[in-house]
């Protein structure tokens, strides 16, 4: 038998089909944090939300719910997770103490939960949004941080200049995390969400975001900043030349270089 120790310290699989049906409970339970994509895609959302609505009280809400259609069935892993926010959001508010309890649980899909809340909180405005995002924006799990941004993507793309106005004080942070969540959030096309076609066609508005993170210490706020300009490449290619050539004048540095050959790769 394999203990919770054993599953805990184990490789992540490579493929669905390899992943280990003792892992496979342990994911679906709510027991342990996914470790990859890969364990992320598997988790069984339904046996979790159901496990987790008696573990926290409010089996009756789900029982009662029909959240669990054919047709979402056959949607992806995001969908499911949008949906069970939605279906969250009629049981508890952001901020109570049974949201707090699911910001805080040991699997990164029911934090996640708790994230997606935050963006469908339509009481909330933007600043508030992003002060309860914070600690999932800062989550250990790469995954969590993903869908911290996410959750907040359809405000920004609302009101990209507004959005990006609260964004910029989070360029300044000591924390890369919170660095990057700036950049990654405003993206002209962003991955697994919505382009937003302003900043497509005005990539300009980022460069409050943008510049101060023109010469980032960390490879993970770099390669965000990056991708951000290759977005913006896509459309307005003379606009991303222009810029990388100021900074390569204003900031001659390594971290900058480093930028600018991701921001270039797709126009040279």
């Amino acid at each position: 038998m394999t203990s919770l120790e054993q599953i805990v310290t184990r490789s992540p699989a490579k493929r669905i089909a390899e992943i280990p049906v003792p892992v496979l409970d342990a994911l679906g339970s709510g027991l342990i944090p996914t470790k990859n994509l890969v364990e992320w895609l598997a988790v069984d959302r339904q046996r979790l939300l159901e496990t987790i609505s008696q573990q926290l009280g409010f089996e009756k809400a789900y029982q009662d719910c029909d959240i669990w259609t054919e047709e979402l069935i056959q949607l992806s892993a995001l969908k499911h997770s949008m949906a069970v926010g939605k279906f969250l959001s009629q049981v508890c508010k952001v901020g109570d103490e049974l949201w707090k309890k699911l910001a805080s649980h040991e699997s990164d899909v029911v934090r996640e939960w708790s994230a997606i809340m935050i963006g469908l909180d339509e009481q909330l405005s933007f600043a508030k949004k992003l002060a309860w995002i914070k600690p999932l924006a800062d989550d250990a799990h790469s995954g969590l941080r993903e869908i911290a941004w996410l959750a907040l993507r359809p405000d920004v793309a609302g009101d990209p200049e507004g959005s990006i106005r609260r964004l910029v004080p989070w360029t300044g942070s000591r924390n890369e995390r919170l660095r990057r969540f700036a950049s990654e959030i405003t993206r002209p096309r962003g991955v697994w969400t919505n382009h937003i076609a302003a900043l497509k066609a005005n990539p300009e508005l980022g460069l409050p975001i943008l510049e101060p993170l023109c010469s980032d210490d960390s490879k993970y706020v770099r390669d965000s900043v990056g991708n951000w300009l290759n977005d913006a490449s896509k459309s307005q290619p003379n606009w991303v030349r222009s810029v990388t050539e100021t900074w390569l004048e204003i900031s001659p540095t390594k971290n900058t270089a480093s930028i600018v050959k991701r921001a270039l790769r797709t126009i040279g």
